[in-house]
């Protein structure tokens, strides 16, 4: 079964998906929305679990869990909770956490690295670090 990822923003979420083997974890895309409406994000969701190519394939969701470094929470770690626990309400597949620090700024430092300037790079940014928050949890069920 395939893993989805999500890295939530306050307005845009990032969206990456692992292959049926849990081998490769390929971005998706970046999807915006208005301030604070996750209803849509749960709604995008919903459209991966039963509307796309994935339809019947995706066996769990990956939330990026944004903790400070020193590993407290912050009011965006206290969203992506909020958030999880209603999408855990209308799924019926496991939702799990990801600890997410530093995916954001390795997703930058990857695009800038290949030359994609800042304003280009926000297209790709939220997907890449929803694709980096992927592949640690496809490490981790590893060596499980």
């Amino acid at each position: 079964m395939r893993i989805l990822a999500l890295d939530l923003g306050t307005k845009s979420c990032g969206f990456a998906i692992s292959d049926p083997n849990n081998i490769i974890a390929s971005g998706l895309e970046n999807f915006r929305f208005e301030l604070n409406h996750f209803n849509l994000v749960i709604e995008k969701v919903l459209h991966y679990l039963n509307k796309s190519e994935y339809q019947g394939s995706i066996g769990t969701i990956v939330l990026g869990y944004p903790l400070r470094m020193d590993l407290s929470k912050s009011q965006r770690t206290y969203m992506v909770e909020r958030f999880g626990e209603r999408l855990k309400k209308v799924v019926d597949i496991p939702v799990v956490f990801q600890d997410e620090r530093q995916s954001t700024i390795g997703a930058q430092e990857i695009l800038q690295s290949a030359g994609w300037n800042t304003k280009k790079s926000k297209s790709k940014k939220d997907s890449l670090a929803a694709q980096l928050i992927l592949e640690d949890y496809l490490k981790g069920i590893k060596y499980e």
